[in-house]
């Protein structure tokens, strides 16, 4: 399809090399852009398109993702982060799990077959490269809608079988961080010292405390009226929510079962292949907030944000006990006879109340974030499959019957389970 849009020669180079990795014949090949993708795409940390090569009688596309053009360090250190993860975390850890599977191959497996316990976590990665100084960045990614794999519906609350699915899927991703910190210390301590990217330089922001205010105020109105000790117990969390935050961060509280978490663990970063209509597979999306820390970080973002009160009335202890059973069962592949001990439910359901005001914190400003997505996605179209990342610099309207229900449902229940 043809573009003004730039592409610069770094990234006709590497996109050479992955072509040739691919088995097209140097010189012999056409690269055709389709930046449809990039046209449509609402994120602000990277710019995504799609390339394909072809050669007679064959053709292969990828996704191609670069920093935007007017990317500054905040960015491109969000953009560098996904590199890591894709360059050298998940290589590292889908390299573990196939050295553990060969060595206990004799072994049987509990509840899976032998092909579950190798979990691909991600979309293949062919080639991944920062340089923020130079403002450069790449990485380019197998299209795995060409495997079947789609987005579900982006902005709707999670159903059970999407859920399941990503519970199961999140607690093989935390037991191979832990098996390989168990098993590989020298290897795993690089990625300790992943911390926040974001943490000091969002709370620095200029009018980011202002914007809590008014986002702790709006999330109050929707409690009732006469609800004075919970309003009390909000105002309280208002007041101190900069160190909350930062207390997040603070992985001596959740030692030693801190791990790499996603950082972003939402419904709108992981897509789906189905077997009978079923979700099947998953892979996760969008690295770029990737840190290491509490497992209890990634399971509070999806439970709370991804999925609305009605679910997790009925769901919550269901999606607790999967997590944790797939993260039990998992470590026993890696080769960890002994994690039912060192591991026990109690200890996550600690972890979880250490960590779930992040919940709460966080949904002040995502719920009103995804409901005016979620109209501006009805009044403009809807985003494609392709459209991975997703980003909006625009508040909903607090008022809006949508806004009122998914906050006071995350209210209710983060004072229901006893978190605030």
């Amino acid at each position: 399809m043809k573009s003004s849009l730039n592409v610069p020669e770094y990234v006709r180079d590497a996109l050479a090399g992955v072509a040739q990795r691919l088995g097209f014949t140097s010189n012999q090949h056409s690269v055709d852009y389709d930046f449809r993708v990039f046209e449509n795409n609402r994120s602000v940390v990277s710019v995504l398109y799609r390339v394909t090569f072809r050669e007679e009688p064959r053709e292969a596309t990828v996704l191609c993702k670069v920093p935007p053009p007017d990317a500054d360090d905040t960015l491109l250190a969000l953009f560098e982060r996904e590199v890591f993860v894709y360059g050298k975390l998940l290589p590292a850890l889908e390299q573990f799990q196939r050295t553990q599977q060969e060595g206990t191959a004799a072994a049987p497996t509990t509840g899976g077959d032998r092909e579950e316990s190798s979990v691909p976590f991600a979309p293949s990665c062919y080639h991944a490269h920062c340089d923020a100084k130079r403002g450069e960045g790449i990485i380019i990614l197998e299209d795995v809608q060409r495997r079947g794999f789609s987005n579900r519906h982006k902005f709707e609350p999670m159903d059970y079988d999407h859920a399941r699915l990503a519970m199961v899927q999140l607690g093989r991703f935390h037991a191979t961080s832990l098996a390989l910190k168990k098993h590989q210390p020298k290897l795993f301590e690089q990625y300790r010292y992943m911390g926040d990217v974001t943490g000091e330089r969002v709370l620095a922001m200029e009018g980011f405390e202002q914007t809590m205010e008014q986002a702790f105020e709006n999330a109050a109105a929707t409690l009732p009226a006469g609800d004075a000790a919970r309003r009390e117990k909000l105002a309280r969390l208002r007041g101190c929510f900069a160190e909350e935050l930062q207390n997040i961060s603070d992985t001596a509280l959740s030692e030693p079962f801190c791990v790499v978490c996603h950082g972003d663990y939402a419904g709108d970063n992981m897509m789906f292949s189905y077997n009978g209509g079923f979700p099947s597979r998953m892979v996760m999306l969008d690295w770029q907030l990737a840190k290491y820390g509490s497992p209890a970080l990634d399971f509070v973002h999806t439970v709370f944000l991804s999925t609305d009160e009605s679910f997790r009335r009925n769901h919550y202890d269901n999606m607790l006990q999967t997590y944790h059973n797939a993260l039990l069962s998992h470590l026993e592949r890696l080769g960890d006879d002994s994690a039912t001990e060192w591991f026990p439910l109690t200890v996550l359901m600690r972890l979880i109340k250490l960590q779930a005001r992040q919940a709460l914190v966080l949904g002040l400003l995502h719920i009103p974030l995804t409901v005016a997505s979620e109209e501006a996605a009805i009044v403009e179209g809807e985003p494609g499959e392709e459209d991975e990342d997703s980003g909006s610099v625009r508040i909903s309207d607090t008022t809006d019957a949508k806004y009122q229900s998914r906050m006071a449902g995350l209210l209710k229940d983060v004072f229901r389970l006893g978190f605030l």
